[in-house]
């Protein structure tokens, strides 16, 4: 019962964190689930590379995600040392309706 606890508990990874969310008047049919991507960064903390690592369910969302995070940047916390690479969720919203 433990060693099943504890092999259960190893499989479990952290829920990447939220690092942007992108409002769009309506989001396709498709989607399902925010998209996560995994990111590496310069060492000024713009993105140099973005992945998809889980897809939101639809083409359209996954292509813009990290279309969206090319102007994208993280606080650099030792000057000329890149930022640790991570995978992030992109949240998209809906707009309110005017």
């Amino acid at each position: 019962m433990i060693l099943a606890t504890l092999l259960a508990l190893a499989g479990q990874t952290a829920a990447p964190a939220k690092i942007m969310t992108i409002t769009v008047q309506k989001l396709p049919a498709t989607y399902h689930q925010a998209p996560v991507v995994h990111l590496d960064f310069t060492n000024e903390g713009a993105v140099s590379a973005c992945t998809l690592e889980q897809s939101s369910g639809s083409p359209g969302i996954d292509k813009v995600v990290c279309q969206q995070l090319q102007s994208f940047t993280v606080p650099v916390e030792k000057k000329g040392k890149a930022p640790e690479s991570r995978s992030a969720l992109v949240d998209f919203v809906t707009a309110p309706a005017k």
